[in-house]
């Protein structure tokens, strides 16, 4: 039985965007067989979905008429939510780029591009859900035999950290799983969190990222290529661009803590990659407290990336 061909609509006012893209998806061995249809902008894209049905749309951001974005917005509007939208834009300003996370996006990938990182958040997209469904399936079989997702540790649950996780990268093709043993956190350097809140003059938590966490968040956040972050993870360098990625998460998360008390909210006050350990994080961890250790794989990075290690803490 032949593979099923899955569709994709590439939508962009260049005709030579189009047929790059086009060509760079057709050459991809690994993405299968595909039927691709092409739009200018957003309005005729809208057209074309109730006939074409696309399983993946790849999209410019600005284009005359209906941008990217409206776009995308609109198909939410209309039930059309489910399909998957992913952007090719030389759009860079961090207000826009929370607007398409927040708005459910895909993936976004900046122009230029190499033809590599496009094949592997289209293929994350057309197959990452199937590739992983079965892992899906086996967690939440766990979750109706024992609430597993319930921790009793720093965290309300692990559900809500993976949400956060997926607005931030969007992108679903990764394991964040709760760990059975807390991590030892004996290399350096770690991003370190210090979460406050309303009433209290101490910190109230602490959040811990090792560097290859940071290197796969903040990699996978700014669209980078696969070498590039097996680089920093291999190195333990993560650039100041991927340390400003893993902060953001490490901010999000401030929302699935434990809640202090009634009407008190945790906020995170501050975050700095530590080069080597200091003596108050050492009694932190030391010390018996409500705590949630981590773990962090991205199965597209190959077992060569190992596991991130994260780590949030109730002081």
């Amino acid at each position: 039985m032949s593979e099923e061909s899955r569709r994709v609509l590439i939508v962009d006012d260049s005709r030579a965007i189009q047929a790059i893209i086009r060509r760079i998806l057709q050459d991809g061995r690994e993405l299968g067989p595909l039927q691709i249809q092409t739009a200018s902008d957003g309005a005729e894209a809208l057209e074309r979905m109730h006939d074409f049905k696309p399983d993946l749309v790849v999209s410019d951001w600005h284009m005359p008429g209906v941008s990217g974005i409206e776009m995308l917005q609109t198909l939410r509007q209309i039930g059309q939510g489910h399909v998957p939208v992913g952007f090719v834009t030389t759009e860079t300003n961090a207000q826009c780029l929370n607007q398409a996370r927040s708005n459910g996006a895909a993936f976004v990938v900046h122009k230029p591009f190499d033809e590599a990182t496009l094949r592997r958040v289209v293929h994350d997209s057309l197959y990452g859900q199937s590739a992983l469904r079965e892992q899906a399936q086996q967690r939440k079989a766990a979750e109706v035999a024992e609430p597993a997702t319930v921790l009793p540790g720093a965290l309300q649950s692990l559900g809500l950290a993976q949400q956060q996780l997926h607005a931030l990268l969007c992108t679903r093709s990764f394991d964040l799983l709760k760990s059975d043993a807390r991590h030892d956190f004996e290399q350096y350097p770690l991003l370190v969190g210090l979460y406050g809140c309303t009433g209290r003059k101490t910190a109230y938590a602490v959040g811990l990222l090792d560097a290859t966490a940071v290197a796969m968040i903040g990699g996978m956040a700014l669209a980078l290529g696969k070498q590039e972050i097996l680089k920093a993870i291999q190195a333990r360098q993560p650039s100041a661009r991927m340390v400003e990625e893993a902060s953001r998460y490490l901010r999000s998360m401030a929302a699935v803590l434990h809640k202090p008390g009634a009407g008190s909210e945790a906020q995170l006050g501050s975050t700095r990659l530590a080069p080597q350990p200091f003596d108050k994080l050492q009694q932190v961890l030391q010390q018996p407290s409500a705590r949630t250790d981590l773990s962090l794989t991205l199965p597209l990075l190959g077992k060569e990336a190992g596991t991130g290690r994260l780590c949030f803490l109730l002081v």
